[in-house]
């Protein structure tokens, strides 16, 4: 069995595309497409079961609190009208996410403290980003899909 915290920066977020259309309601083929990010530090606490020795696959299940630390909308530009604008709007998100994950991946071992992984990962938020001044008739919650590769060291020889 193993257990382990993490520290990410991590980036969230989502896309609400516009498509225009026609006095009869028809689309006329052009859209633009507003872009909401959200940045948080994110502090992984999983656990689970690692099978193998040098060669060995893991399975984990955890929680992920996370801090909001920027929020921003960036609207496109639309010609006669406005230029691209970027507005800050950490100050109205919930900046309190909590959420589930689930883990599955695979790791080899080599010269005594160093290990390669790879693995994929879904996340799923339980609380909303939404609150009385933010999509107030909404509830907004982040998920997400990670493939990650990497390298690990020991500190510590077991």
């Amino acid at each position: 069995f193993n257990f382990g915290v993490d520290f990410l920066y991590n980036q969230k977020g989502f896309t609400n595309d516009i498509i225009f259309t026609d006095e009869f309601g028809n689309p006329t083929g052009e859209k633009t497409t507003t872009v909401f990010n959200y940045d948080y530090l994110s502090f992984p606490i999983k656990g689970g079961f690692l099978i193998g020795e040098n060669l060995s696959g893991f399975a984990n299940i955890g929680i992920v609190p996370s801090v909001l630390i920027n929020a921003e909308t960036i609207e496109p530009k639309i010609d006669g009208i406005f230029d691209v604008k970027t507005t800050n709007i950490t100050d109205r998100v919930t900046k309190f996410d909590f959420g589930g994950l689930i883990e599955i991946g695979g790791q080899y071992a080599f010269k005594d403290r160093f290990l390669v992984f790879t693995s994929f990962t879904y996340q799923q938020s339980f609380t909303k980003i939404t609150n009385k001044v933010y999509f107030s008739n909404s509830k907004i919650k982040h998920y997400g899909m990670a493939v990650s590769v990497g390298l690990k060291y020991a500190l510590k020889k077991e």
